[in-house]
């Protein structure tokens, strides 16, 4: 098909046919262009042909719709008259029709804006020279369009797809459950979380020890609060990403009970909360034992809480509770130093005391048996300082050597005249040579802390005054009669009287310094023949029977009462297993040597002395002291009265009983008032046994 040329083109301006299609938008005449025949390039084409002249596109809606560029001056607007020039591409002759539509569609615009331009410059005038026309309509924009949309559609279906799940690599509390649903990692993350608050969690300060159990403390968690937060719908890019590829170790959703929760961390604070403990040093016998000093430490409540509420569900079992510490007074640097200059080097070796003639050596035993570390106070501040007892040194002396033991005498009381009428009196106290204890200390200290210890100390025999004087016995005044008792005794029972005897014998005029104990059993034993004792007839296992010392818990019976209505503090007695009628109600006592003792301590601040011997086939007791103590007691009625039992006894020495009488319970008070202070009440009860039918078999 022929090109066809617009008859006003001065065809000597074109050397050959590329050049008259290069410059044919400056020339032809555009066609009437509809508003579907304009399209954005074109557009964008006018407006880079107008920036090169220099002027700002002005587009008149008229020329927008032409698909024409508007101009500074209305005479340079192109004619709706002038004809347009269809290219023909030499290389598709083929397709000459529909290219010619196509490119009429395609140049027309630009045709027109080009004439437009040459018109309004003038001739000469080719700055729009280098703007052509694209040869064919590019179809990439929509390309791109349906790229987008596909993408678009892609990415909403993504985040629906992922609406419910987790992010890829996803652990809570530690526990993994990475790129699971919600329905199922509920339950994983429930048994584990669960586990945890179930087991004990130690908490610890120094080497101490508590344990809670969070579930029981108001601690709990929730598996589903904790889910909503990482599974929701959402369109942003990050979120998607995150749960497609990404990482993310994130805590669980916790409560807490404030008030169970404070109380056990209450506990916890009382459990981990201690002192700070001494150092000590020990001495059993000639070894030396050290404590080494622990800090105190005081936990900080508010601060264990916090530290509770932020790891308790975590994989940790262990805590090391917040405080503060608290060093004990004496270093253990300063304890080891002590220990290894004076403590030990005190029972490394024998000490050689020497007074006079006289010469003894102390052990390391019997150095350590007196010796004490304790920490004092100084002006440099505390410290362990070694003390011993002067007194219990000169005791092993004169047990190593007598020549070492003082002639002075202490001042006491004793009873004096026959058992019944006798009377307390002052034994005067007296001086006397020996060693003074406290000499003997000073010199081991010294030689113990020299530069060179010899291990040898020299003292001096001194005149020693008593340590109770004649003045302190007389200031006791125990001229006063502060109990005393009696009960009937079968007189016909020949060795059981004979037992009686013996035991008061060793009984009568017993003194029993305040502080110290009455000792039945170490004034009566042993309980043999060889010691004046006798068979009699006895209790055992509930009936009766003959053995060596038979009638004595008369004498335990008569020594308990002495102490009980004395007012003496009461260590140690038992009544027998059935009433005698000799004896007063639940206030006797049996006695059985290695068994069963009677023990009662004195209790006031002077000594008291126990009188007893037989009269009239009475025992009689006295207790004579200082009056201390305003003593009354009481018995209830029997009660809970019970059945004799019957016993068929198959030993060769049985003795039949008829028996028949009821055992019962019954209660014995006693109210003692001091000198100064309130009245102390005691209370005691026994229950007999009734007396059996013994039927021997």
């Amino acid at each position: 098909m022929a090109d066809e040329h617009d008859p006003n083109l001065d065809p000597s301006q074109h050397d050959d046919e590329d050049t008259a299609e290069h410059n044919a938008p400056e020339t032809a005449a555009p066609e009437q262009a509809t508003p579907n025949e304009v399209d954005a390039e074109t557009r964008m084409l006018q407006q880079i042909a107008a920036l090169r002249e220099g002027e700002q596109p002005t587009a008149t809606p008229e020329y927008e719709q032409a698909g024409v560029e508007a101009t500074d001056s209305p005479g340079d607007q192109p004619s709706q008259d002038q004809p347009t020039e269809v290219v023909q591409d030499d290389h598709d002759t083929g397709n000459a029709a529909e290219d010619e539509v196509e490119q009429t569609q395609m140049f027309t615009p630009i045709a027109a804006f080009g004439a437009a331009a040459s018109a309004g410059s003038g001739a000469g005038d080719d700055r729009d020279g280098d703007v052509k026309a694209p040869r064919k309509k590019r179809r990439w924009p929509w390309i791109v369009l349906v790229v987008i949309i596909l993408l678009g559609v892609g990415y909403v279906a993504t985040a629906y797809a992922t609406e419910d799940r987790l992010p890829a690599t996803l652990t809570v509390e530690g526990v993994d459950v990475s790129g699971l649903v919600v329905e199922d990692a509920a339950p994983v993350l429930d048994d584990e979380l669960g586990a945890r608050a179930s087991r004990e969690l130690t908490v610890t300060a120094s080497e101490t020890e508590a344990a809670i159990v969070p579930a029981d403390s108001g601690y709990s968690y929730d598996v589903d609060a904790t889910l909503e937060g990482l599974t929701e719908l959402t369109f942003d890019p990050v979120e998607i990403w995150g749960r497609l590829f990404g990482e993310a170790h994130v805590s669980a959703v916790t409560s807490v009970d404030e008030s169970a929760a404070q109380e056990a961390v209450a506990g916890l604070s009382e459990q981990l909360t201690f002192d700070p403990t001494e150092g000590s040093v020990t001495y059993e016998g000639d070894t030396l034992e050290y404590a080494e000093p622990v800090d105190g430490f005081t936990v900080d409540a508010d601060q264990l809480s916090q530290q509770l509420n932020d790891t308790w569900l975590s994989e940790e079992t262990e805590i090391e509770a917040p405080g503060d510490a608290e060093d004990p007074t004496v270093s253990a640097e300063q304890w080891e130093q002590y220990v290894e200059e004076t403590a030990q080097p005190l029972i490394d070796d024998s000490y050689t005391v020497t007074a006079e003639d006289a010469s003894a050596e102390l052990s390391p035993a019997q150095l350590g048996a007196a010796a004490e570390v304790t920490v004092t106070e100084s002006e440099d501040g505390d410290a362990p300082v070694l003390t011993l007892d002067g007194e219990a040194l000169a005791d092993s002396l004169v047990e190593n050597n007598d020549e070492f033991e003082s002639t002075n005498q202490d001042a006491t009381v004793e009873l004096t005249g026959a058992p019944g009428s006798g009377q307390p009196e002052v034994v005067p106290g007296s001086s006397g040579s020996g060693v003074d204890g406290e000499q003997v200390v000073d010199e081991i200290l010294s030689d113990l802390n020299a530069e060179e210890t010899t291990r040898a100390i020299t003292v001096d025999l001194n005149e020693v005054e008593p340590e109770v004087t004649t003045e302190d016995a007389e200031a006791w005044d125990v001229n006063h009669a502060v109990a005393e008792y009696a009960t009937p005794y079968p007189a016909s029972d020949g060795p059981r009287t004979a037992n009686l005897e013996v035991g008061a014998n060793r009984i009568n005029g017993t003194v029993v310094m305040p502080g110290e104990e009455f000792n039945l059993n170490s004034l009566l034993a042993p309980v043999t023949e060889a010691n004046g004792y006798h068979s009699s007839g006895v209790v055992e296992s509930g009936v009766a029977t003959d053995a060596v010392g038979g009638g004595l818990s008369q004498i335990a019976t008569m020594s308990y009462n002495a102490g009980f209505l004395g007012g003496m503090e009461i260590v140690e007695h038992k009544p027998h297993s059935r009433w005698f009628e000799r004896y007063p109600q639940g206030r006797e006592s049996t006695y059985w040597e290695g068994q069963v003792n009677v023990r009662w301590k004195n209790d006031t601040d002077a000594p008291v002395i126990v009188e007893m011997w037989l009269s009239g086939s009475e025992v009689h007791t006295r207790l004579w002291g200082s009056d201390y103590y305003d003593v009354s007691t009481t018995t209830s009625d029997p009660y809970n009265y019970t059945e004799a039992p019957t016993i068929h006894n198959t030993d060769d020495e049985c003795t039949p009983e008829t028996g028949g009488r009821q055992g019962f319970t019954v209660d014995v008070n006693r109210t003692k008032t001091p000198p100064e202070g309130s009245a102390i009440q005691e209370s005691w009860s026994w229950a007999y046994s009734g007396w059996p039918t013994v039927i021997c078999d």
